[in-house]
């Protein structure tokens, strides 16, 4: 098999399990593909207050990262953003916004960097990144 061929055979999106004992569910969080994250930075980084960028960032975690462990379907669209931003806990979003940027290789300040500057960086690497593989938080 040719190296190009192993590499597009090759199942490396992260996913982890974290349970959300407010909710009585366990999610499956995976990690972003290149133009996943692509679009993320691109969109947090359109010179909006630094709210609306914060609420663009768990608006996009949550829809783009958030599965259902027993049908491997995403949990939520953007039809569930208003009531999941309005009505849920802060605590709660925030711990599993957390971990999806963590499982995407992205850093876990990046939500407070994304207010200080629209050019920082959200794909530098101090933080540690989890390997391939379900484990359970």
């Amino acid at each position: 098999m040719s190296i190009k061929n192993k590499i597009k055979a090759a199942d490396d999106i992260d996913r982890v399990s974290l349970d959300v004992d407010e909710w009585g569910v366990t999610i499956e969080i995976r990690s972003m593909s290149v133009r996943q994250r692509a679009a993320f930075i691109a969109a947090n980084q359109d010179g909006e207050g630094q709210g609306a960028r914060v609420e663009a960032l768990y608006g996009q975690m949550l829809v783009t990262c958030v599965y259902d462990p027993e049908t491997g379907e995403l949990v939520f669209d953007e039809s569930d953003l208003d009531w999941l931003l309005t009505e849920k806990s802060g605590s709660v979003i925030d711990r599993i916004v957390t971990r999806c940027l963590e499982v995407s290789g992205l850093k876990e300040k990046s939500v407070d960097e994304l207010g200080k500057s629209s050019s920082a960086s959200l794909t530098d690497m101090d933080a540690d990144t989890p390997n391939s593989g379900t484990t359970s938080n």
